[in-house]
């Protein structure tokens, strides 16, 4: 039987939550980033964050960089993340210019398939997730509050399910 894990960093407990929905729904073994496992037993890697401004968490970055030592390369990887904003709204990034605004869902997934490309013979799959997660300023949720909602890890967790019927 193909192995899958779901590996994530989450600061305020959203992401977590659909990690652990996903995780649910493929079967897979569950890990933060703390604590990535090697990687080597596994053919299926799914990553998840959360954004903040456009931008990935500086600590998804930072561990999205450490899986080449972890042992990443000939994996098939699916990606997603959590986010205050919507997945629909125009954002200026600053690759494209402010002339040439994208989907903001289209920024996070490229800021983390860069990352991910970097290890030679990965392959990024198609199938991607975002769920739409509280804003916080100073720790404080400052709008969406209960996201992801009910719905939200239910379609987590068919995601899964979605993934594991691709192995």
């Amino acid at each position: 039987m193909t192995k899958a894990v779901v590996l994530y960093n989450s600061k305020g407990g959203n992401t977590k939550k659909v990690a652990d929905k996903i995780a649910e729904g493929l079967e897979a073994d569950i890990f933060d980033n703390k604590k990535i496992p090697d990687l080597s037993a596994y053919s299926l890697v799914v990553v998840g964050s959360w954004m903040m401004a456009g931008m990935i968490s500086f600590a998804g970055s930072r561990y999205l960089k450490k899986l080449k030592k972890k042992g990443i390369e000939g994996k098939k990887v699916a990606m997603f993340y959590t986010g205050g904003e919507p997945e629909d709204i125009h954002w200026k990034d600053k690759e494209q210019g402010v002339e040439n605004p994208r989907l903001l869902h289209e920024i996070m997934f490229s800021k983390m398939e860069a990352i991910l490309t970097k290890v030679k013979q990965v392959t990024i799959l198609e199938e991607r997730f975002y769920c739409k997660g509280a804003v916080r300023m100073g720790g404080e949720i400052k709008s969406n509050e209960g996201c992801p909602t009910e719905e939200d890890l239910e379609r987590a967790k068919e995601f899964g399910i979605k993934l594991k019927n691709l192995l």
